[in-house]
């Protein structure tokens, strides 16, 4: 069972990997390339000791390049543990995807799903005016994004006042179709990301 697995992912289009029940790691082209920049860190057996003791279904987030050329964007990891009633564990396939964004209100307009970048669209605003407006973006008011962001609301105000006065926008509403007329809705301000279990990788909860 375990070389028929490692046979289909290695020919599979998806980024996808085995650990062993030894900690063996086999991946794929693409998931070579995906894990390049995390494979040989410190980190990375961190990780498959958690996937050899935890043996249950979980997922990750990580902040990863789509490839060297491109901008960097939040992919998904999916975990899944392999069982045989013989030998007991035998080790746990995963794969990996970009995570795609779409809400409701714009599947019901007819977009389609996009990826998210953690690369700021523009020099235009602080790291902190960038948060905002990430909250802005998704109509959050200014009492929510400061209870998010742990600041007082007027301090969010504040921010507000000056990404207004940078686009020379007078309402949330003008700010929002300004937003995603030059793609600011497809950004994520990587500390909103949880906070990191492998370098730039994110748990997400526990079964896939």
């Amino acid at each position: 069972m375990k070389s028929e697995m490692i046979k289909f992912f290695l020919s599979s289009g998806v980024p996808s990997a085995f650990v062993d029940n030894e900690g063996k790691v086999s991946t794929n082209i693409k998931m070579t390339d995906l894990l390049y920049l995390l494979i040989h860190l410190p980190e990375m057996g961190t990780l498959i000791e958690r996937v050899q003791t935890e043996k249950s279904p979980f997922s990750l987030m990580c902040n990863l390049p789509a490839d060297f050329k491109k901008s960097p964007t939040v992919w998904q990891f999916h975990f899944l543990p392999l069982f045989c009633s013989e030998n007991g564990y035998l080790g746990t396939f995963f794969h990996a995807h970009e995570f795609l964004f779409l809400s409701p209100l714009e599947y019901v307009e007819g977009m389609q799903p996009y990826a998210g970048t953690t690369e700021k669209p523009s020099k235009l605003f602080t790291a902190k005016e960038w948060e905002v407006l990430f909250f802005t973006m998704y109509r959050l008011s200014s009492k929510d994004i400061a209870r998010r962001l742990n600041i007082l609301p007027s301090t969010v105000e504040t921010h507000l006042k000056a990404i207004y006065g940078k686009t020379n926008l007078h309402s949330a509403c003008q700010l929002r179709a300004f937003g995603k007329s030059e793609g600011f809705d497809h950004y994520i301000p990587v500390n909103l990301l949880p906070r990191s279990c492998v370098n730039s990788c994110q748990p997400v909860g526990g079964a896939a």
